[in-house]
């Protein structure tokens, strides 16, 4: 005799445990990379009493002591500056704010330089870096 019923097929599922380890590999590839991708410059701040903590992600802009500048680790003209400053602040609502981390030995001329080329290019919300001190205490 012949079955009349059919069978049914059992439809087959891939198999994603591989999909699922590379993903997470890839994940802990991204994050260990993020982790070693801050980089810091060693700079001798000038001291306030009216320095404050500051969170957030600014534009950082370093002034070195011989006056040159950086951003990113690379070094920049007061030129290339002026177009940081004004592309940051295009097409967004709220531009970051720029942080300006000069040296303590960095001349007035080139700090005053440095400042001016971020207000004349737009750059409202510049923030000086400094180390904090004693509140009543003398220099």
């Amino acid at each position: 005799m012949i079955p009349l019923a059919r069978r049914r097929r059992e439809t087959a599922l891939p198999d994603v445990t591989p999909l699922l380890d590379v993903v997470f590999i890839l994940l802990i590839f991204f994050v260990l990379a993020a982790a070693f991708a801050v980089h810091g410059v060693d700079m001798r701040l000038p001291k306030s009493s009216a320095a404050r903590a500051y969170a957030g992600r600014p534009l950082e802009v370093v002034l070195a002591a011989d006056g040159s500048l950086a951003h990113a680790g690379q070094p920049i003209t007061l030129r290339d500056l002026a177009f940081l400053v004004r592309r940051n602040g295009e097409g967004q609502t709220k531009a970051r704010p720029i942080l300006l981390i000069p040296d303590r030995a960095a001349s007035v001329g080139a700090f005053m330089e440095t400042v001016n080329a971020i207000r004349d290019n737009g750059g409202e919300r510049l923030v000086i870096a400094a180390q904090p001190t004693a509140r009543n205490a003398l220099p």
